[in-house]
């Protein structure tokens, strides 16, 4: 493999732009070198390798997306808390990611039905309902089987649960604007945190008068062409639905 020093600083160009939009649409100018010479899609592969990132490549648009481990871009939690000072602890941050996490199964569906996310959304209440059936159903099997459904889902199933059902479902307080109250104290509150992450990344729209989340095509082609590659995604889509659709009763 023979990179010139041109094509190297081509990649790099490419890298720090992917870096900083997260993605960026093929017809942008700055990609031109990526698509017309090896030396610099072999550069940028070496970039995104030695950064435990990944190039995804969609027919309109470019994303880079860090890996599941490793990578040196990855949110970790002191990064999280950083951004939202009111979560001090790890708690909120893995129940978080079970929202985002609940907000992607629920629109993982054939292409040929996205179109009604794509146009309605999801309803921050929704979600909601969907965490308590998980939560109430997941901490009830837990307790069952001493401990062991957590350790073989990797999930602080116990911890999750007891937050959820100590906090209020939406808040008294309403803005002048009808904004949202991004805050841990409510589920709504929670959520919209959650949602948040996702728009700051060009995924989603949030209709805040509504509460509710609209997936973007991106969204759409993340995960088809980078979250259905891991294992874990797979294991905890399945594990979403399977209780989502096996029914319950919510959290009181």
């Amino acid at each position: 493999m023979s990179i010139s020093t041109q094509q190297l600083q081509d990649a790099a160009k490419i890298f720090f732009l992917l870096l900083n939009r997260r993605i960026v649409l093929t017809n942008d100018p700055i990609l031109s070198p990526y698509f017309e010479e090896d030396g610099v899609r072999d550069a940028l592969k070496v970039l995104a390798e030695e950064s435990r990132t990944r190039i995804i490549q969609t027919t309109d648009r470019i994303h880079l997306v860090a890996r599941p481990e490793g990578s040196i871009f990855a949110t970790s939690f002191t990064q999280f808390k950083k951004k939202y000072s009111d979560v001090e602890n790890k708690k909120y941050f893995y129940l978080i990611n079970l929202i985002v996490f609940v907000f992607l199964a629920e629109i993982d569906i054939p292409s040929s039905s996205n179109l009604r996310w794509e146009h309605a959304g999801v309803s921050y209440f929704l979600l909601e309902k969907n965490l308590n059936q998980l939560l109430h159903e997941w901490n009830k099997e837990n307790k069952e089987t001493e401990g062991k459904f957590s350790e073989a889902y990797g999930l602080a199933v116990t911890d999750m649960a007891d937050i959820w059902s100590s906090m209020a479902v939406d808040s008294d307080h309403e803005t002048a604007d009808e904004r949202i109250m991004v805050t841990k104290k409510t589920h709504i509150g929670l959520i919209h945190m959650a949602m948040r992450l996702l728009r700051d990344e060009g995924l989603v729209f949030i209709v805040e008068d509504e509460k509710r989340v609209i997936p973007k095509m991106e969204l759409f082609e993340r995960i088809e062409e980078g979250y259905h590659q891991q294992a874990r995604y797979e294991e905890m889509r399945v594990l979403i639905m399977s209780t989502l659709n096996a029914g319950g009763e919510p959290i009181a």
